[in-house]
């Protein structure tokens, strides 16, 4: 190494010894091999160190699918610090709360995002660097300072994620959580040195990262990164890399669907599809059967707070059990918790729970939301669900009141503070309504102010400009007043039923 080293990670010591392995990523259309990413990796962790990072110190990282995004990772888990990732959709804004809420010391982002990481070092206060998106990644300073010192810590990331009610939490993330999960992941699924895995969704997504890139470190394979989807570039990279696994979700799966047939060569080459992120229909996993008979369409179920899914179904099981998520993954715990806290019995409807190694430590600077969310050892996930005679799980609603589009959480209470803001709206209810693409998308019902009217194109972009594009309203409906229960809170139910939601 050029640098000295905090705490290292199993994923960043993983890496270094990975330098032989035949695997990589591949990016922009050539190829990495593991001994250039882990060089870039030592390098990147020396110009940072001379900066200031060290162990403890949460760093920002907004970057999209790219060899810079993998760089930044390993180089700040190799220093001992904590990654804060955050999706390249959100807004400076959006960013700039989110670390100042981490207590970040400094931002990382890739060149298409020079301008996002100034404006974020300059509203939190913090120095800003850059790197170019492919190998050699450049590192540069953006905006000057001294990156405040940390305490070190078994934290490997703070992955922020919508809740609901209110600003998204931090779910605090371990090494050794990221460790079991990839493990627990690599293991359901069988992947193998011999896999070339598309990363399709953003890997500043802890479960994406896990199930999309460490689980090909893992074993030596190789990971196909996309800056965006884009099934025409999909399916010609499955040709020319010999991409054997697709992860689809929410709209990628509809888009594969609405093909109907792919090229022989590709249909050959696909071993695994695998959907998530929000319920696939039966009728669309049928459909991807079709489109790669010799294929297993995979199925899994988790979230944030577990660090990947708990679950996965696979081949058959998929089609034979509608509706199932799957069966317990290794190293995991799996439970369907009464309202009386008891046990539920086979095909007893209750809230889903989960135990293990993968569960976070909690929420960051929010004991109390990390007090409901973990009690006597179990992660509460707020989804409903049943777990038959033989283990199969089957998740039947949820408690929780996120919207899920296209794979994206959204937080209601979030999107109806923007909505306040705007001088039209005297008061506004945010819920989820189907949508044909991405399962659900965001609908905000909007009472006006009196004299006003509303506008739904200037709600809508007055949204935009201060959300991610995923969290603004994509229909608007305009009502008198809003249901409210005794307790004055809105009958989101009664919204739904009269929305379609």
């Amino acid at each position: 190494m050029t640098t000295p080293l905090g705490p290292t990670s199993p994923a960043f010591l993983h890496l270094q010894a990975r330098r032989d392995a035949p695997g990589g990523i591949v990016f922009g259309g050539h190829r990495c091999s593991y001994a250039e990413i882990a060089a870039a990796v030592d390098a990147l962790a020396a110009w940072l160190a001379a900066r200031g990072v060290g162990p403890g110190q949460r760093i920002g990282v907004v970057a999209a699918n790219e060899p810079a995004l993998v760089a930044s990772l390993f180089a700040l888990w190799g220093l001992g610090a904590v990654v804060v990732p955050v999706g390249v959709r959100a807004t400076a804004d959006e960013v700039a709360r989110c670390l100042a809420h981490a207590g970040a010391s400094g931002v990382l982002v890739d060149a298409p995002r020079d301008a996002l990481g100034r404006d974020v070092g300059a509203a939190a206060g913090i120095p800003a660097w850059a790197c170019d998106a492919d190998l050699p990644i450049a590192p540069r300073v953006l905006r000057r300072g001294g990156a405040r010192g940390g305490r070190r810590s078994a934290a490997a990331a703070i992955a922020y994620t919508s809740g609901t009610t209110g600003a998204p939490k931090g779910a605090t993330l371990t090494h050794e959580n990221l460790l079991w999960a990839t493990l627990a992941c690599a293991q359901a699924r069988g992947d193998g040195p011999e896999t070339v895995g598309a990363c399709l969704s953003p890997l500043t997504h802890t479960p994406v990262l896990v199930s999309h890139l460490l689980c090909r470190f893992l074993v030596g394979a190789t990971a196909v990164l996309f800056e965006r989807f884009d099934l025409g570039a999909v399916l010609e990279a499955v040709e020319r890399f010999g991409i054997t696994d697709l992860p689809l979700i929410g709209g990628m799966v509809f888009d594969a669907v609405s093909l109907g047939t792919v090229p022989p060569r590709v249909r050959d080459t696909v071993k695994k599809v695998s959907v998530g992120g929000a319920p696939t229909p039966l009728e669309a996993k049928r459909a991807l059967a079709g489109i790669f008979p010799g294929a297993e369409v995979v199925e899994a179920y988790g979230q944030t707070e577990s660090t990947d899914g708990v679950t996965m179904a696979r081949g058959r099981s998929v089609l034979d059990r509608p509706g199932t998520v799957g069966r317990t993954n290794p190293y995991v715990a799996v439970a369907i918790a009464r309202a009386d806290g008891g046990l539920a019995q086979p095909d007893e409807e209750g809230e889903i729970v989960i135990g293990g190694p993968t569960v976070m430590s909690g929420y960051h600077r929010d004991p109390d939301a990390t007090a409901a969310a973990i009690r006597d050892g179990w992660l509460h996930t707020g989804d409903l669900g049943r777990r038959d005679a033989e283990g199969w799980l089957y998740v039947t609603g949820r408690l929780k009141e996120v919207i899920i589009t296209g794979g994206e959480n959204v937080s209601p209470a979030e999107v109806e503070e923007v909505l306040r803001a705007h001088p039209d709206v005297a008061d506004v209810a945010v819920i989820g309504t189907p949508h044909p693409k991405w399962d659900e998308q965001v609908t905000a019902v909007v009472v006006p102010r009196p004299g006003a009217s509303i506008d739904r194109q200037r709600l809508t972009a007055f949204a935009g400009d201060r959300l991610a594009g995923f969290k603004k309203p994509r229909r608007i409906e305009v009502v008198a007043s809003l249901p409210r229960n005794a307790a004055n809170k809105v009958q989101t139910g009664v919204l739904r039923r009269k929305f379609g939601g």
